[in-house]
């Protein structure tokens, strides 16, 4: 199933996935409540399939990797079980870059991410920094992000299938923010890559109803590596990424084969979810653009359309080239 928010009990092996419509998600977690009176816990958090083109979303530790003197932007869109009204839905845009201050290296980040599943809505935004030093002669990179997380249910126009109203279930606009904080290392020397993450390190709180949900710690590894072939104008990238929150967990295997790192195809498998395509191109040096597509190997694939993804990435540099410059005046020279 896919990763959308999963709402299970403390102390009891309860799981219950968001990706359903969350008119009859939220009234079996009112049930639930209810039922036994204890804490309720939620995982909210998304994974995409083209993770590996910027995750600095997820791991502040890569901030500033891999960009050179750029700075680079990437909006991701997932749009998940098309097919159901209200599916889920996240955008993700990001904004990251080198920082060198006094001779130390560093890299800064700013995410903003908009999820709604249903009439659940959590947008988010954090800022974060990395140290960027040299260790056994790869790049390793310590970051922090800080952020807040904001949760809005707007439940005035759920309508139950029998038509009835259930008391179970809140109603009107109930909001709540909350601040949030996250952890990365990412490491990546010659062929290959790897990086751990924590995001909700804190705890924010989701609303639903009158429950307080506070979100788990969601736990993040990846790892890729890049093999080159006989002909050079050929490589293939295998990428791996596992998303826990050390109750339940999901993860993610993909390879891509680049062609004169301008083209790339492969596919993407992710457990009992999904299996798809990720394909793309770089239409200019500055310009990126990817799509995948994940087929859903769940029961949902009887109802849904399946999962599509879009990626665009572009680069900027904000430092001037003095070299480049020319003068008009020999006043200036």
């Amino acid at each position: 199933m896919e990763n959308k928010p999963l709402l299970h009990k403390q102390k009891k092996s309860r799981y219950f996935a968001l990706s359903f419509p969350l008119k009859i998600l939220l009234r079996w977690t009112m049930f639930f409540v209810m039922l036994y009176g204890e804490s309720v816990y939620s995982q909210n958090e998304t994974m995409f399939s083209q993770t590996f083109v910027n995750p600095a979303f997820i791991n502040p530790g890569y901030a500033g990797s891999d960009t050179g003197s750029y700075y680079n932007v990437a909006a991701l869109n997932r749009m998940q079980t098309t097919g159901f009204d209200k599916a889920p839905n996240t955008m993700t845009f990001n904004v990251n870059g080198p920082l060198n201050i006094g001779g130390v290296s560093g890299g800064l980040t700013a995410t903003f991410i908009n999820d709604r599943a249903g009439f659940l809505n959590t947008p988010s935004f954090n800022f974060g920094y990395a140290y960027k030093t040299v260790f056994n002669e790869g790049s390793l990179g310590i970051g922090l992000s800080a952020g807040l997380f904001f949760s809005t249910v707007e439940a005035g126009a759920w309508k139950l299938p029998e038509g009835n109203s259930d008391p179970a279930l809140p109603t009107g606009k109930n909001s709540k923010q909350s601040f949030d904080l996250g952890l990365g290392l990412y490491y990546a020397k010659n062929k290959w890559y790897a990086g751990a993450s924590v995001t909700h390190l804190i705890r924010p709180v989701l609303v639903a109803g009158d429950v307080a949900v506070k979100l788990p710690q969601n736990y993040y590894l990846m790892a890729g590596y890049k093999f080159l072939l006989n002909n050079p104008d050929f490589e293939i990238r295998p990428a791996m990424l596992i998303l826990t929150d050390l109750k339940s967990s999901i993860y993610s295997v993909n390879a891509l084969m680049y062609y004169r790192n301008k083209y790339w195809i492969g596919l993407d498998y992710r457990h009992n979810s999904s299996l798809g395509f990720i394909a793309g191109l770089n239409l200019f040096p500055e310009l990126r653009l990817g799509y995948s597509f994940g087929y859903n190997t769940s029961m949902l694939s009887k109802f849904s359309g399946g999962n599509h993804e879009i990626l665009i990435t572009y680069r900027f540099s904000v430092f001037i080239n003095k070299e480049k410059m020319k003068y008009k005046s020999i006043r200036y020279l």
